[in-house]
């Protein structure tokens, strides 16, 4: 029985973990299998391709995007040339070990004189250079193809065309030490353009009024006649549509149009702004009243407003520029291939000219997406427009062109604004351009200008001038030092000038011979356009600044010339001329003086400032009868003698107690 015992004392059982909840297998969410189709895609983009001759060729390059091909490419560094130009030449190239390659940058493109302004005697001297090479400013063009050959050769064919274009241009620029403007160098943007004139039997070339001669394309209308073939039915024309033309006067109106007459160019002026302005008022008024009475009260208003007597000058309605272009366009025969054949109208021009702006005018409805910065078309669009017309919509194009500064192109709105890297030129272009009481009265600020001697420019403001002067005004300070906020100043002041709050019109050419015609200078171009600085053309605030300033002068508003007689007033920051104060963070009469950011941020005259330090008139009196190191000076002893001066002090005070 000993070997049946039980233990009173059995051994205690070994601790264990926990087990956790059993594990659930979940059902697989991804049902559409994402992860087998993005590798089946990369597998497809590295399959070998066979050539028409039967050759195999395999690559390992990306493929792209289409809204990354179609991105514009306006400016290139020396690789990225290299590279795009290797590629267009389909050539292949082999990194060989310790093998040392040096890129070396091809043709002259930079452009000079960034930080300054050129002199009218630069200025003609390059001019007269660009006339004699106006012909051989070219765009590309598509070689000729045929039906039977295959996408990969009419692509290679395109490509070395291409190459051959911006060979050429490289070369223009390099021999004859020309500069050009930054122009498109995508040639998937170029085949939208192809693509558009081929189909298209009217091309319209949309320009800015203000500008017109810059963004119109003299090859481009070249180009388009050579493809027209009217004993085959493919007559193609031009017209130029001159758009923002309410931003421009009678008068310059009149110029401009003399001398498109005289150069026998097809134009029209258009306002895509007050086209779509009035369609907005008309729908509105339409759906408040649902009656016809408002709508036509509108258009009425709008007739009278705008009514021109010379045909030459008349900016046309929305209805007028349709019957325009079934007018201008060339007349055509429906035949068997192509019983259905509708009348095609391609508009092409510049970014941010209003393309799509007079597409949403001539729809009557935004069928058209437009945006402030420049590009935002990439794919040209056909839009019907009746059952008889289509209208299609070429991406913006920056067509070659010669230039004088890169600043001139930021200031007609090619370049995008918010990518500026360089902001002194174009804003030195806005300073000689716009006269400086309308900069100071369009932003209320006084900008103090430096003499010729302290290395100013005497007549008008320099870019920082007017930088630091409307950065302080504003409050835009830089942290740390706190000094005036440039960089962020010019970009409003060049989207003010892009906008056309700060309105310029470039003159037309003047003839001075028989087909010779010369640029005007710059005095020219302040007199064209002397009516557009006005105190009527300034913003209602403004105004209304102005008419209280004049009623504490006791001056008329009828009779205040702006030019001459702001100076005399004080709204707003800006600092009348016969205050004491020259602070511009002053206010109005009789507020402190203060700086924005410390007296680091204040902009003087280096001479102003010695006169104020050296030469203090006003606090000169001329009382000292005897040298100021003799004796006491104003009824204080010498330091020398203080102490016994002291001492004496004493001594009378207590005999006068």
């Amino acid at each position: 029985m000993e070997g049946n015992k039980v233990s009173l004392h059995p051994e205690p059982k070994k601790w264990k973990a926990p087990k956790g909840p059993k594990p659930v297998h979940h059902k697989n969410k991804n049902l559409i299998g994402l992860g087998r189709t993005i590798a089946n895609q990369r597998k497809q983009e590295n399959a070998i391709e066979f050539l028409p001759d039967g050759e195999m060729r395999f690559t390992t390059d990306k493929k792209q995007a289409g809204w990354v091909k179609m991105r514009s490419v306006t400016q290139e560094n020396s690789l990225d040339e290299f590279l795009n130009t290797a590629e267009l030449a389909d050539a292949d190239f082999t990194a060989e070990k310790n093998s040392q390659v040096k890129i070396i940058k091809v043709g002259n493109t930079s452009l000079v004189n960034q930080s300054g302004l050129l002199s009218q005697e630069e200025t003609d001297e390059i001019r007269k250079k660009h006339q004699l090479f106006e012909n051989k400013l070219i765009i590309p063009k598509r070689p000729k193809w045929t039906k039977n050959q295959s996408r990969l050769e009419i692509e290679r064919q395109e490509n070395l065309a291409f190459l051959d274009w911006r060979r050429q241009l490289a070369a223009l620029s390099e021999n004859h030490d020309l500069l050009l403007t930054p122009f498109e160098r995508n040639i998937e943007v170029w085949r939208q353009l192809w693509r558009v004139v081929e189909r298209c039997d009217l091309i319209v070339q949309i320009v800015d009024a203000r500008s017109p001669l810059f963004f119109r394309s003299v090859d481009l209308e070249n180009y388009v006649e050579s493809l027209s073939k009217p004993e085959e039915n493919k007559e193609k024309k031009n017209l130029l549509l001159i758009n923002k033309a309410d931003l421009l006067t009678r008068k310059q109106r009149k110029e401009w149009a003399n001398y498109l007459n005289e150069k026998k160019i097809k134009y029209v002026f258009f306002s895509a702004a007050n086209a779509n302005a009035l369609l907005e008022k008309e729908n509105e008024e339409e759906e408040a009243l649902s009656n016809a009475e408002s709508g036509s009260k509108v258009q009425s208003s709008f007739e009278d407003g705008s009514e021109e007597i010379d045909s030459d000058i008349k900016i046309l309605k929305i209805e007028e520029l349709e019957s325009l272009f079934l007018s201008a366009a060339p007349q055509f025969q429906q035949t068997d291939e192509n019983p259905d054949r509708k009348l095609q109208i391609g508009l092409v021009g510049y970014p941010n000219v209003g393309k799509s702006s007079t597409i949403n005018a001539l729809v009557g409805s935004k069928k058209v997406s437009v945006s402030a910065t420049p590009g935002k078309t990439k794919h040209f669009q056909t839009i019907v427009l009746s059952p008889d017309v289509v209208l299609c919509d070429c991406p913006g194009l920056v067509f070659p062109n010669f230039a004088y500064s890169n600043g001139e192109l930021v200031c007609n709105g090619v370049l995008p604004i918010d990518q500026l890297r360089e902001h002194i030129p174009p804003v030195s272009l806005v300073c000689q351009r716009i006269p400086k009481f309308y900069l100071e009265a369009v932003y209320g600020i006084h900008i103090p200008i430096q003499s010729k001697d302290d290395g100013g420019n005497g007549e008008y403001p320099t870019a920082r001038e007017l930088l630091n002067a409307y950065a302080r005004a504003r409050g835009y300070m830089t942290q740390g030092f706190g000094s005036a906020d440039e960089s962020r100043a010019s970009r409003y002041i060049l989207k003010d000038y892009v906008n056309g709050k700060l309105l310029y019109i470039n003159p037309p050419p003047k003839k001075i011979g028989d087909d010779l015609w010369e640029n005007p200078g710059l005095e020219e171009s302040r007199e064209f356009n002397k009516e557009l600085y006005t105190v009527h053309t300034l913003p209602e605030t403004r105004q209304q600044q102005i008419r209280t300033a004049l009623v504490s002068k006791n001056l008329d508003f009828d009779e205040f010339d702006l030019a001459k007689d702001l100076e005399k007033l004080n709204f707003s920051m800006h600092v009348s001329s016969d205050n004491n104060s020259k602070v511009t963070g002053q206010s109005n009469a009789g507020a402190t003086t203060h700086f924005y950011g410390g007296r680091q941020a204040a902009l003087e005259s280096a001479a102003d400032d010695l006169d104020r330090e050296f030469f203090q008139m006003n606090n000169v009196q001329a009382k000292m009868d005897s040298p100021f190191h003799k004796g006491d000076v104003l009824g204080k002893g010498s330091k020398k003698h203080h102490k016994k001066n002291k001492k004496s002090d004493k001594k009378k005070r207590v005999v006068g107690y």
